[in-house]
């Protein structure tokens, strides 16, 4: 019987078992790249919105603070910038962003503020420890305005 080109019915079997377990094998290593990346992700937009905060409070001549609630943060000023009656003497610079939501990221570090005076300085120091899985990093705010990553 004279043989046909291309692969027979085991051949290709062979194939996928090898394929597979180079897949198993290589999907906790990227499961773990993921979750770093995130982290690392989420740092750089927690770095961000300091970084608006401390803007905020020194274009305005305001103190401004950045907000933890949960995984939640957020930016605000005060005191108020325009006159009039509202429930909370201050404005919203950026809403509630969702870490959790956005990367998958759990914020900890027992801070659930950090409050910038209109010089630039900080007026509170933080350490906040990022989490997803078994990825952390830890970003630290100093009290005179910077952020080490």
């Amino acid at each position: 019987m004279k043989r046909g080109n291309g692969f027979t019915l085991i051949e290709m079997l062979i194939v996928m078992v090898i394929i597979g377990l180079v897949g198993l094998i290589s999907l906790p290593r990227l499961n773990r790249a993921f979750a770093q990346s995130n982290v690392l992700s989420a740092k750089a937009r927690l770095s961000a919105l300091y970084n608006t905060a401390r803007t905020t409070a020194v274009s305005r001549n305001q103190t401004a603070t950045l907000r933890f609630n949960g995984n939640q943060v957020m930016v605000y000023a005060s005191p108020r910038h325009s006159a009039g009656a509202a429930a909370c003497q201050c404005d919203t610079i950026v809403r509630p962003t969702d870490l959790s939501t956005s990367f998958g990221v759990t914020l900890s570090g027992g801070y659930d503020s950090v409050r910038i005076a209109s010089s630039g300085l900080g007026m509170d120091s933080a350490a906040v420890v990022l989490t997803k899985y078994t990825a952390v990093d830890t970003l630290y705010i100093s009290r005179y305005g910077r952020v080490l990553k």
